[in-house]
């Protein structure tokens, strides 16, 4: 596997058979990670063509994203699935085509995809104009357009091995893929089967930036004195005290010290017990359960993996961990939760978000050694002077659960010269640091040249030895 961009393949290409005219819209099919979809989703505002209409259309959860513009003199559906991001390696590898309705890998068979020649197939209702602002490449400026948009398509299915039903979603082979993690950090089990770290020789991997995680706690986990009192909500935890929830080597929070109420709320008096630690998780071949694994599981070999019943969840997606946390998802009407999700999904928008997005309800993200990556708490309205403040320490490295987002692509292309273009383009720009600094709901990613505190590989401590080399914050 090479590590260089696709860039020069597609240049090969062009130059073989030049940039013939497409009677027909180019299809780019690109699926994975969940964590890393809003990120992916806004990018195309820097690539397409700004001085022609531009439709995005989503899925209620996120899951779902296909965007409709023009490129290069040519019309590009753009569109995006997320389930998890070994299907964002994988697939991309798999050079057989193979069964249109199951894949090679783990059953999971092809992503599916929002009916370009017809949304309202998917779901997808009439678009209304949305105003975005984000830099734009070509022109070297901050821009604001006014697109078309709707995110109120049918939601897919989550179950992590079914394949998608038609005719309500369109199921293609992918030509480029999103994980959170390298591939090499797979291996992750779950009730639902196992997703093994296997080579992947025919994809070359592109760092794209920096995706940082949370711990989330629901509000029912208390503090509590001596005497057993609610003395409010948990703010910090140790690495030692998360592995050992998350091996079940603690079964009780009052092991730990804390205690449960029975109301999501967390404000009731504190009952005499029993006190379940209850995990919210990911299933196989998730990069949030990879990273969790690699970076927080230092000393426990991994993760719990066996079906509990009332007691471990998991989930296809980061939306299905947020909505256990809530408990608006699986485990209703029980308390006691805990899980990981990236910080996006986790965290409220801070102050200099417009328009502002909520947290995950009945639930909040705490201390890890008491840093954090994101702090979304951060009151400053100015983005210029807000931002360096809410990422603080994920870039100078008193924060260690983040990994680098990848973006993985055919080597040897995917057959379309202008698709390659597109795909290239894409890259280079989500590995922009101006672009990722004004995407419109960008407060929980950051731009590699931002972080003083670098990582080599997911499992690695960040590099506290480029400050020597880097300015200050």
């Amino acid at each position: 596997m090479r590590t260089n961009q696709l860039a020069a393949v597609a240049a090969a290409v062009i130059g073989a058979v030049g940039m013939a005219s497409h009677a027909e819209a180019i299809d780019v099919y690109a699926g994975g990670s969940s964590a890393g979809r809003q990120f992916i989703n806004e990018v195309p505002l820097s690539v397409c063509n700004n001085a022609l209409p531009i439709t995005h259309y989503q899925s209620a959860n996120n899951n779902m994203h296909l965007w409709q513009c023009t490129f290069n003199g040519q019309t590009i559906n753009f569109n995006y699935s997320a389930r998890g991001s070994s299907d964002g390696v994988y697939p991309v590898d798999d050079l057989t085509a193979g069964d249109r309705s199951k894949g090679k890998y783990n059953g999971k068979g092809y992503l599916g995809y929002i009916d370009s020649t017809n949304p309202a197939t998917s779901g997808c209702g009439a678009t209304v104009a949305v105003n975005k602002t984000f830099y734009d490449v070509d022109t070297n400026t901050t821009i604001t357009q006014s697109i078309q948009e709707n995110k109120t398509c049918t939601n897919p299915p989550s179950a992590v091995t079914t394949d998608y039903p038609t005719p309500t979603f369109v199921r293609q082979p992918m030509h480029m893929g999103y994980s959170d993690v390298q591939f090499t950090s797979f291996g992750q089990t779950s009730p639902a089967g196992s997703e093994p770290a296997d080579p992947a020789p025919n994809i070359t991997e592109n760092k794209l930036m920096v995706l940082p995680f949370s711990i989330v706690v629901q509000n029912s986990v208390r503090r509590v004195d001596s005497a057993g009192n609610n003395l409010g909500p948990v703010q910090n935890l140790t690495q030692t005290e998360i592995e050992q929830i998350f091996s079940r080597q603690a079964r009780d929070w009052r092991e730990l010290g804390y205690a449960v109420t029975n109301d999501v709320a967390g404000t009731e008096a504190v009952p005499s017990g029993p006190h379940n630690i209850r995990l919210c998780m990911r299933e196989f071949g998730s990069g949030s359960k990879a990273t969790f694994d690699q970076v927080l599981m230092k000393e426990e070999s991994a993760e719990w993996t066996l079906a509990t019943t009332n007691i471990a969840f998991y989930s296809a997606s980061s939306s299905g961990v947020k909505t256990c946390l809530d408990n608006t998802g699986a485990g209703p009407g029980l308390f006691g939760k805990i899980g990981y999700i990236d910080s996006f999904e986790a965290t409220a928008s801070p102050a200099y978000v417009t328009p502002a997005t909520a947290a995950t309800a009945n639930a909040h993200v705490i201390n890890i050694n008491g840093y954090r990556g994101v702090d979304a708490t951060v009151a400053d309205p100015v983005k210029a002077t807000a931002r360096p403040k809410v990422l603080q320490g994920l870039r100078c490295g008193k924060s260690e659960f983040w990994v680098n987002l990848e973006a993985y692509t055919k080597t040897a292309g995917t057959g379309d010269a202008t698709r390659d273009l597109f795909i290239s383009r894409l890259i280079s720009d989500a590995q922009n640091t101006t672009v990722v600094e004004n995407l419109p709901a960008n407060w929980a990613f950051e731009a590699t040249p931002n972080i003083l505190a670098t990582k080599g590989q997911d499992n690695a401590a960040p590099d506290h030895a480029t400050y020597s080399t880097r300015s200050g914050e």
